[in-house]
């Protein structure tokens, strides 16, 4: 029960905002409160006198907090009241009257928990004007006379109206309060929450220990929903099936299994829920969030890639249109990757500069176990000095230039092109991704189950990318015929690049001399091959008319064969080497001849390196791509300086 504890200490660290909305940001709820989305909102002075009524349209803010029970958190059936804000069945007296339906029970136990309330030492009056109000049990009748609700032609109310696409008789309501002359909205009052919370707290309960705090404390059996949206009803904590196998045959009671303290699990479930809509991770059904656990300070986000990691820190000195700005740099004579990165180190190690040797960050990953169950399937917490040296080094070695989209930009400055590292979703999509639209898209299932085994990567220095993994995205980047040239290229090469990066360097072996460390690699120089035969054949095409534009583009020789040439190399390679000699008569004689020099480097290497058809490693990639960039490196430089040929 660590995750649990830690979060439990979370809450503790950032109570001072329970119920304060800031920035349009998510709400950390008060203990023993919830949330639902409300149709109707009503208005009562504070003698209890019915004053106007509206009906909320998805467009406004819609999302109201409540007071809630044990049982009215939990209810899937039954009577089961909330204390305060609920639906018309539960707060309308004459609900009965106008449905036919028999809800008296419903109202009753409502009114009976509302003056309860109403009467105690923790009442509000806010709490008594609504009370007053409603046991006059004239609420459906002053909507219909407010034209909120409709009445069918037998004088009931029908579900054919609809309020936010619901049948108005299921419509949740919520209530404001005039009092002098000043409207009150009872979902926002600091001082509501806390006298709800003391009200509820004191109720007795049976006294047990609590596995997360190791105190004895009131228990509860019945936890939180809502953890990853306000509309997920699967638990973290559940144990109702009491004929079935969930501690039948290992404990005589669920109590034995796991018991928690209801303040405990207030605590860490709101505090799970808010941290993961204000910072998590949430697709495929998944949820994953990381976040420093003793203090109130940002970290950054691992399940995005490198740039937009620390988009959520407010802190942090960094301002992307700086480096599209020409007051710091020439386009013509500096590189803006090398630029970016030189501001972005510099950014990030002033931020690292901020973490204490008693900072203490966690990270947890839920998955949906069943429809109605989450599991947690990742957890881990570390010292904040320690996470941020994981997850530099994962940055600084598990990266590929390539082009990503900064989030949070204006129009036309969303993408930039730098050597960064992918997101784990990113790397999933390379190794079992299939293009459909713009983008790749696989099985929610496998994507999930791909970036939880790459979390302790992330988290933990010194643990490799698995193998498999590596290999599947080298196969999905062995296919570049199956996929738009720039989807190849940006989000399967140079992400199945970066993969096969994180797990190459060591102290004495980097990236930077990995052609010349592999001078003698039969896979490297296979790859390297390849590269002359694509490039040569895309120099030839570059031919233009009078009007600048290329004459003929096409797919690549090398491209149509890539996969064979993968599985039979030696073969392969002769075959794209005489589709090429129609091509080489379109080159210029420099260009021939430095292709000639490339091309003879690499077979003499080869032919004493085993020139056979045995399949290639996933070596080839970087290979490849290295190459290609020498190659347009030389060339560039060439034409920048006239491209006359060399006779």
């Amino acid at each position: 029960m660590a995750w649990m504890k830690t979060l439990a200490e979370t809450y503790d660290v950032y109570a001072h905002l329970a119920g304060k909305e800031e920035n349009e940001q998510a709400v950390l709820l008060p203990i023993s409160h919830s949330t639902f989305n409300a149709q109707i909102e009503v208005t009562v002075d504070a003698d209890g006198n019915f004053r106007k009524a509206e009906k909320l349209d998805k467009g406004k803010n819609v999302v109201t907090i409540i007071p809630v029970t044990e049982d009215s958190a939990a209810r899937s059936s039954g009577i089961a009241p909330h204390p305060l804000c609920d639906k018309l069945c539960y707060i309308a007296g004459d609900y009965t009257r106008y449905t036919g339906e028999d809800k008296e029970k419903y109202f009753e136990a409502y009114l009976e928990q509302l003056r309860d309330w109403a009467e105690s030492e923790y009442t509000h009056p806010m709490v008594a004007a609504v009370y007053r109000y409603l046991e006059k049990k004239s609420l459906i009748h002053d909507l219909i006379e407010e034209k909120i609700l409709e009445l069918d032609g037998s004088g009931k109310l029908t579900d054919d109206a609809k309020i936010q696409g619901l049948g108005q008789t299921g419509a949740n309501v919520r209530f404001v309060v005039c009092e002098n002359y000043k409207l009150q909205d009872v979902w926002k009052s600091q001082e509501l929450y806390e006298k709800y919370s003391e009200y509820y707290q004191q109720k007795p309960g049976e006294r047990r220990l609590c596995y997360a705090s190791g105190k004895v404390e009131a228990c509860s059996d019945k936890h939180p929903s809502k953890i990853r949206n306000s509309a997920d009803k699967a638990k973290l904590i559940s144990g109702n099936d009491e004929s079935g196998f969930t501690y039948r045959g290992r404990f005589d009671s669920k109590e034995e299994a796991v018991s928690v303290g209801y303040e405990t699990s207030q605590k860490a479930h709101n505090a799970l829920r808010w941290l993961i809509q204000k910072q998590g991770y949430t697709r495929d059904e998944s949820a994953i969030v990381c976040w420093m656990a003793n203090r109130d300070m940002q970290v950054p986000d691992i399940m995005k890639d490198s740039p937009n990691a620390y988009q959520n820190i407010d802190n942090f000195d960094f301002d992307f249109d700086d480096v599209d700005n020409d007051e710091y740099w020439d386009k013509k004579k500096q590189d803006t990757g090398k630029y970016y990165a030189e501001r972005f180190h510099k950014a990030v190690n002033g931020y690292v500069g901020k973490f204490k040797a008693e900072d203490k960050v966690a990270i947890i990953a839920l998955d949906a176990a069943t429809t109605g169950r989450l599991s947690v399937v990742y957890y881990d917490e570390m010292g904040g000095k320690q996470y941020m040296d994981a997850v530099l080094h994962w940055q600084g070695h598990c990266k590929w230039r390539r082009t990503v989209r900064i989030e949070g930009r204006e129009e036309g400055k969303k993408r930039i092109t730098c050597e960064c590292t992918p997101s784990p979703r990113d790397m999933a999509l390379a190794a079992f991704g299939v293009q459909r639209s713009e983008w790749l898209d696989a099985d929610s299932k496998l994507i999930r189950a791909t970036v939880k085994r790459l979390l302790p990567c992330i988290t933990r220095k010194g643990v490799k990318i698995p193998e498999d993994m590596i290999k599947a995205a080298a196969r999905r980047a062995s296919m570049p015929q199956t996929m738009s040239d720039f989807v190849w290229r940006n989000d399967v090469l140079c992400v199945a690049c970066a993969m096969i990066r994180f797990n190459y360097e060591e102290e004495d072996k980097t990236m930077d001399s990995f052609l010349k460390d592999n001078e003698d690699d039969r896979n490297v120089l296979f790859g390297r091959l390849l590269a002359v035969y694509d490039y040569m054949e895309q120099r030839a095409l570059f031919e233009k008319d009078d009007n600048g534009k290329i004459k003929e583009m096409r797919t690549t020789n090398a491209k149509r064969y890539w996969n064979a040439y993968c599985s039979r190399p030696a073969k392969t390679s002769d075959t794209i080497k005489k589709n090429l000699i129609a091509y080489e008569r379109k080159l210029k004689h420099y260009e021939l001849m430095k292709f000639e020099e490339w091309t003879g480097e690499i077979m003499v290497r080869l032919k004493g390196n085993e020139f056979d058809n045995r399949a290639l490693s996933e070596q080839y990639l970087p290979g490849y791509y290295l190459q290609m960039e020498e190659m347009k490196k030389a060339f560039r430089k060439k034409d920048n300086d006239g491209g006359e040929d060399d006779e």
